[in-house]
This record gives structure tokens, C-alpha cells and sequence, in this order.
């Protein structure tokens, strides 16, 4: 099976959600997502302090896309043509087999199975289009609605591993299934 190559970013499409590519629009949403008090408790990472920088931001992760570093869509309403989240790869390994997930939603929307619908279509595309054979997330261990979503998804939790650093965080691993 032929890699996914990075010249185009994909876009997915479910059944009440675009993920596509992020772009300057979309600034005032992402840093509104990554400046949200209650998404932020269980995520360690640096909060943008202005939209300009959020703008900043969604430059570097396209261009890293571009060099084959992730892939960060932002999850949009097809019923609000607006931004309710994000989800991505990223640390792709040598030869794109291993990659992380990872993935966020603004509070107003939990609950509504947005994530699980994103989630399902970003896995498939990880396994069937790029090829991965591991997927991995890194999720902190009192987000209890991560930890339901990654093992409906049939990521297995990592008892033994801890990430160095973020010692609150917990591993679950997703293997793609070798079919004879």
C-alpha cells in the first residue's frame, strides 16, 4: 500500500462534521479552544496569550504539515459552519508506521458524540490511508471521557509506561490488526 504522501491536506467528511485544514479564520476559534478554562485543566501546553499568536500558531502547524512533521484538522459543524475542535497526528516516527493522537473539544459540545464521530474518522484514515501500525495517546489520568473514547476505539491501556515529564498523563496504545 502506497504511503500518504503530505502534498495535500485531507480532508474528512462524517456524518455532522468537516476536519479540514486549519486556516486564518479559524484563528479567533482555535484560540478560543486553547484558552478554554475547563479544556485546559487536564492539558499541559502553552496558552496562547492573543489571537495574533493563535494565528502564529495555525502558520506552524501548516507548514509542519507541509513537512511531514502532523497533521492538526480543526473539527467543524456542518449545522454551524463553526469550529468546535481539533484532532491530529503528530511525532510520527522514521518511517510513518507510529504516530500520537491527539485531540480536543470545546465544553459546549461534549457529550454530543462529536468526538467519538471525529475520532472514528481520523483512526480509519490513520490505519487505511497512512498505513500506521500504531497509533498512541497520551491522556491525563483524571480525563475519564478520554480514557471511555480511546478504549471504544480499542486503544489498550499502558499499565507499565508513565511519559516522562507528565507524570499525570497515561498511555493507550491502538495496533493495527495484521489480517492473513
Amino acid at each position: 500500500m502506497e504511503k500518504f504522501n503530505f502534498k495535500h491536506f485531507p480532508e474528512l467528511i462524517t456524518k455532522r462534521l468537516i476536519l479540514r485544514q486549519p486556516h486564518i479564520g479559524d484563528s479567533k476559534s482555535i484560540y478560543l479552544l486553547r484558552t478554554n478554562k475547563k479544556i485546559n485543566e487536564l492539558i499541559s501546553r502553552k496558552i496562547p496569550q492573543s489571537i495574533a499568536e493563535t494565528t502564529k500558531f495555525i502558520a506552524e502547524l501548516n507548514n509542519r504539515f507541509y513537512d511531514k512533521k502532523n497533521i492538526f484538522w480543526v473539527i467543524v459543524s456542518k449545522e454551524y459552519n463553526q469550529v468546535i475542535g481539533s484532532i491530529g497526528y503528530q511525532n510520527f516516527n522514521n518511517n510513518f508506521s507510529y504516530a500520537e493522537i491527539g485531540y480536543e473539544l470545546h465544553p459546549n459540545e461534549h457529550k454530543k458524540g462529536f468526538m467519538n464521530e471525529s475520532c472514528e474518522a481520523v483512526i480509519n484514515f490513520g490505519l487505511h490511508t497512512m498505513n500506521l501500525k500504531i497509533i498512541e495517546a497520551f491522556t491525563h489520568k483524571d480525563n475519564e471521557a478520554s480514557k471511555a473514547l480511546l478504549k471504544k476505539h480499542q486503544f489498550v491501556f499502558q499499565i507499565k509506561r508513565r511519559e516522562k515529564g507528565f507524570e499525570n498523563n497515561r498511555i493507550f496504545k491502538l495496533k493495527k490488526i495484521k489480517i492473513a
